[in-house]
């Protein structure tokens, strides 16, 4: 009886091994279904199946292809980026793997890796997706109107014309000029000359270099100088700074340096950010950043495409500073009121292709120079136009 148990559990396992050894596909008919869901166009189909055979071990270039392809037409972007990329990897001359890691760049917004490799692609190529060596990329327009609560600080505007131009696959010059005006009333500084009445004028240059050292690093450095008169003092504020970015297909990683000569006195900022995109395009991306001088300052994004051509997002700002270099020192906070918090919102608006419309509102809850808990609020409206070429 022993004996005759042991060979009935003996053929059960063979058979059942041996339904296993059948019910998994050979490389052969992968590469045969796989190429039947693309020419069927079953694009979550394919996808869906790509990624599980390569999880089981089948991976050929043709697979992560076809599956690239299916991730892309299903706006999967940095799915399709992560197939591509391995495929261009082992195979660089893969010329359709090239087409689609730009496009999938592209299509994430990461231009400086999309414009990396659109200088690998042919004169044919460029000239039908209309990429110029060199070429004026963009011209931005802002406005903000900044409302305060407290009668000792009037309401201030601020106007910001940038361009930015690229200079050659691998270069980016963004420069902007800009132009703020604010009247305050602070009796306690007693060194200044007419304090009743102090008018802030400040003009405002910056310029920021990017070089694309490959497809997913680039460097970055620039220069910020602000005139700021306040009264009979005038001060020549100026800021450097240089950092890196690191991108992969669903997470952007930016470390930044910053050193500024504010109000005759030294300030430094160290930042680290990450930007990600969870559904692997931007219609959901968030942005975290860390910012550190003497103390620690917390900011977070979130954003989301809420209708055809519109998206929504949301900040928030935890920590309490008097200065603060933001969006890679374009901002430079250099108050002598003190912030606590801030928060906000903002809608943009694609008018086509090439023109995107911003409004955005700021609150901002401050306390005011040399005081414990003389607390005042700041409410901001800003619109912003973007054209690109």
């Amino acid at each position: 009886m022993h004996i005759r148990r042991i060979l009935i559990i003996s053929v059960c396992c063979l058979f059942f091994f041996q339904g296993k050894t059948q019910g998994k596909e050979t490389a052969e008919e992968v590469d045969k279904h796989s190429l039947s869901l693309y020419s069927e166009a079953r694009w979550q189909a394919l996808f869906e199946y790509g990624k599980e055979n390569i999880a089981s071990g089948i991976d050929f270039s043709l697979l992560r292809m076809r599956t690239g392809y299916a991730a892309f037409k299903l706006g999967k972007y940095s799915q399709s980026l992560s197939q591509y990329n391995k495929v261009l990897a082992l195979e660089p001359d893969n010329y359709s793997a090239l087409y689609y890691v730009y496009l999938n760049n592209l299509y994430l917004k990461n231009d400086v890796a999309a414009r990396f490799y659109a200088k690998k692609l042919s004169a044919e190529t460029n000239a039908a997706e209309q990429i110029s060596r060199v070429k004026l990329h963009s011209v931005e327009a802002e406005y903000s109107h900044k409302q305060t609560s407290d009668t000792l600080r009037k309401n201030a505007q601020y106007a910001r014309l940038g361009i930015n131009v690229q200079l050659g696959y691998q270069f980016e010059l963004q420069q902007s000029g800009a132009l703020f005006k604010q009247e305050i009333s602070e009796p306690t500084m007693v060194s200044v000359t007419n304090n009743r009445h102090i008018n802030l004028n400040l003009k405002e240059y910056y310029g920021k270099l990017i070089f694309g050292a490959s497809g997913r690093m680039s460097i970055l450095g620039g220069f910020h100088y602000i005139n700021s008169p306040f009264n009979n003092y005038s001060y020549n504020n100026s800021v450097v700074f240089g950092g890196v970015n690191y991108t992969m297909p669903f997470v952007h990683v930016k470390a930044m340096t910053s050193f500024a000569k504010l109000s005759d006195s030294a300030y430094s900022q160290f930042d680290l950010q990450a930007s990600y995109f969870p559904l692997g395009n931007i219609k959901l991306y968030g942005i975290t950043r860390i910012s550190y001088n003497k103390q620690l300052v917390a900011s977070q994004i979130m954003g989301a495409k809420v209708a055809e051509k519109f998206w929504l997002e949301a900040n928030l700002t935890i920590g309490s500073y008097a200065t603060l270099l933001e969006n890679d020192a374009l901002f430079v906070f250099n108050d002598i009121d003190e912030k606590q918090f801030k928060t906000g919102a903002s809608v943009y608006t694609e008018i086509s292709k090439k023109m995107v419309l911003t409004l955005n509102y700021t609150f901002e809850q401050k306390r005011r120079y040399q005081t414990t808990n003389n607390y005042f609020y700041q409410h901001s409206i800003t619109t912003g136009l973007s054209w690109k070429f």
